[in-house]
Formats: C-alpha cells, sequence, structure tokens
C-alpha cells in the first residue's frame, strides 16, 4: 500500500520563482537548506539496523541508508550548480526530522508522515516553481526527480509497517492521531514567516499547506488510525497528551536486537 506517487498533486498554475531577484534566490537557498539538512539526519537510518525485527526490515534499512547518502550527495551538487551556500536549519525541520529509537514512532513520524511531507515539498513545490528558463534547472529537476522515487519506496515501507503495528496494537491508534494533530499544527510554523499574496510562487502558500493537511489527513484515515470525523476537542486533547507521553517515553526508548534471536527461522531453519 502507499498513499503517495511522483506525479504532482497540487498546481501552481504554472507560477515560478526568479533567479534574477535577490529574494526569490533566498528562498530557494532557504528550501534547499531545509531538503539539504533532512537528508542528512535520514542518514540516521543506518542506526535502525540494529532494531530491524526481521531480515527484510534490515534489507530495506540498508537500501535506505546508501540511498540517503546519495541524496545527500546530490542536493550538495544542487548547491554547487546554482553557486550557494547552504543555510542552517530551521526549528521546525530539526524537530521535524529528528530520529525516533522507538520503532512505531519511526515508521509513523518519520517513514509514513514525514518522508511524505518531505516528498510533497520536492514533486509539488520544487519540480513546478524552479524556472526552466534557467539552464540549470532541467540538470537540478533530473536529480529530483530520482530523489522522488525513492522517497515513494520509503513512505510505502512507513505505511506497510504502520499497518502491521496498528493490528499488533491498536492501542497505539489514539496517540499517532495525537501526534499527527501536534504535528499538522507546528509544520506550517515553517512557512508561515513567507506567505506573500502578491509573489507568483507564495501567493499559493495557504493552498499548498492546507493541501498537504488534507493529504496527510487522508493518508491517517487510509492507514486506520485518524477517525473518518475529526473528533471533538476533549477528544483531540487527550489524543494529543496521549502522544506527547509516548513520545516523551520514546525518549528513553533503547534499541534492541532481534535477529540475533530469529535468524534460522527467518532463513528457512528450525529455531
Amino acid at each position: 500500500m502507499t498513499t503517495v506517487d511522483t506525479e504532482p498533486t497540487f498546481d501552481f498554475h504554472g507560477a515560478t520563482f526568479d533567479f534574477e531577484r535577490t529574494e526569490d534566490r533566498e528562498l530557494v537557498q532557504f528550501i534547499l537548506s531545509q531538503a539539504l539538512y533532512g537528508e542528512a539526519t535520514g542518514v540516521f537510518c543506518g542506526k535502525s539496523l540494529y532494531a530491524a525485527r526481521n531480515l527484510e526490515a534490515a534489507r530495506f534499512y540498508l537500501k535506505q541508508a546508501r540511498q540517503e547518502l546519495n541524496h545527500l550527495e546530490l542536493f550538495a551538487e544542487v548547491f554547487r550548480i546554482l553557486e550557494i551556500t547552504p543555510l542552517p536549519a530551521h526549528w521546525a525541520i530539526r524537530l521535524l526530522a529528528s530520529h525516533n529509537n522507538y520503532y512505531p514512532l519511526k515508521v509513523l513520524m518519520e517513514h509514513a508522515i514525514g518522508e511524505g511531507m518531505v516528498l510533497d515539498i520536492f514533486k509539488d513545490v520544487l519540480l513546478q516553481t524552479l524556472p526552466d528558463s534557467d539552464p540549470r534547472i532541467p540538470e537540478i529537476k533530473k536529480k529530483l526527480r530520482v530523489v522522488c522515487r525513492e522517497e515513494v519506496e520509503h513512505v510505502a515501507w512507513g505505511e506497510k509497517e504502520t499497518l502491521l503495528l496498528l493490528a499488533e496494537r491498536p492501542w497505539l491508534k489514539w496517540p499517532f492521531y495525537g501526534l499527527v494533530e501536534l504535528q499538522l499544527l507546528i509544520a506550517p510554523m515553517a512557512v508561515k514567516p513567507f506567505a506573500n499574496p502578491s509573489h507568483p510562487v507564495l501567493s499559493h502558500l495557504p493552498r499548498f499547506v492546507a493541501h498537504v493537511r488534507n493529504r496527510v489527513w487522508k493518508q491517517g484515515q487510509q492507514l486506520g488510525f485518524i477517525p473518518a470525523e475529526r473528533p471533538a476537542l476533549p477528544t483531540r486533547l487527550f489524543a494529543m497528551a496521549f502522544g506527547i507521553a509516548l513520545f516523551l517515553r520514546s525518549q528513553f526508548a533503547r534499541s534492541r536486537s532481534a535477529i540475533d534471536r530469529n535468524y534460522l527461522s527467518e532463513l528457512g531453519f528450525s529455531a
């Protein structure tokens, strides 16, 4: 199952950044800097090899670690092509991209939700709004399409594992729901300062934020942890408190190996 693909799902109506304008160059520099930071923290997935619960998970994390390292180099090349330097990561990006040792939160918040939102930025914003009139852009978009294809794989893995975890531990539905409510409150804070109704691209920002929110909401409903109807405020507050408690507890979680206990059965031998 996957609820995302590499094709744009939001329409900027042909609006593009203008690299002749200092403001636009700085905005693209900011967006790419956040992407670079996200890819750098994506390499942390290599840490999950130790906690992989089976050989399939180990193969996935090994593959993803290689891909994230490649993405890091691809974005570094984009900076060099555009002759710009990376900026520090925004606090909201640092928070949303933080690694979690608690496996259920990792597959939901990092893979299914987090990388899904990253994919929204790559395919819906960058691939549409970088100006093809600039001779450097076609090469950059070629690199971005490679990244998008691989991000789809990461989201699909997160969704698959989330479904399995929810089947095993149905109680996770409420904290998962609460954490997504919180994430959808935090994410817009990173883009709100850039809203500009007179800018060709930024004038679409409120619609784009609403689009991402709706997509994530539907994704959570399809995964089975977001109710069909949004609950009343007391229920939402309970879910968010439950989610925060689980997140805080996860900060003290320690990874535990599983492959050394189940490798024989995984390989088709008797334990």
